[in-house]
């Protein structure tokens, strides 16, 4: 992905953030995006997994922030909150900045940021960036801890790589929905398009093999 489509992605996301309709969490996800556009455009979302190249943080950031929207579309009435779910979907991943080397053509453990990752993880850590910003707001304590946890609890399990807190918000349970589906996905696009049909393919650590359909109408 070259730095013309990569800017493309970032205008993008700086103009899903204009929908957000409360001015405070506008203003805080462009004054991130301001600050950390270099690490945006540059880091990849997983050293090795999930969008492993230059900038794939952001694309991932962008993948999920679509696929949140597509869900909300799909169920209307339960009126989620679209402000957090635009909010939480934009900088879920924010603290990947802080984890994670610029990309490039290296080893997996060189692209994390000395101990960092393995003490705290990205849950953590954008967490606290988000909470930084918000210090500079007057606001609600207790919706300032609702913005949180859509950052804190983005990934729906305790792990190295999990959540802070387990979801207790139908908008975070949306974006960690989308964010599973684009990390599954991404890199299993090769994967099966090399697969032949009726072949078993492996995707990444997912827990078992796959076949590919032998259906003859299926054109592939």
């Amino acid at each position: 992905m070259n730095n013309k489509e990569l800017e493309k992605i970032y205008s993008e996301c700086i103009d899903y953030s204009n929908k957000i309709k409360n001015p405070i969490l506008k203003e805080v996800v462009q004054r991130i995006y301001k600050d950390y556009k270099d690490g945006l455009l540059n880091k990849p979302a997983t050293p090795g997994s999930h969008h492993y190249f230059k900038g794939g943080l952001l694309y991932h950031i962008y993948s999920v922030t679509r696929n949140s929207i597509e869900i909300c579309n799909m169920y209307p009435d339960l009126e989620v909150d679209k402000d957090l779910i635009f909010f939480g979907a934009l900088v879920h991943d924010i603290g990947k900045c802080n984890d994670f080397n610029d990309f490039a053509e290296t080893e997996k453990n060189e692209s994390i940021n000395g101990n960092s990752m393995a003490l705290l993880g990205h849950s953590y850590e954008g967490t606290h960036i988000v909470e930084n910003y918000l210090k500079d707001y007057k606001i609600d304590e207790q919706f300032k801890n609702q913005v949180l946890h859509m950052i804190g609890s983005h990934m729906n399990e305790y792990s190295e790589w999990g959540a802070l807190v387990l979801p207790k918000m139908l908008e975070v349970i949306i974006i960690n929905y989308a964010d599973s589906m684009d990390a599954y996905f991404e890199p299993a696009h090769e994967i099966i398009k090399n697969a032949k049909p009726g072949e078993l393919y492996k995707v990444g650590n997912a827990p078992r093999p796959y076949y590919k359909s032998l259906n003859p109408y299926h054109n592939y």
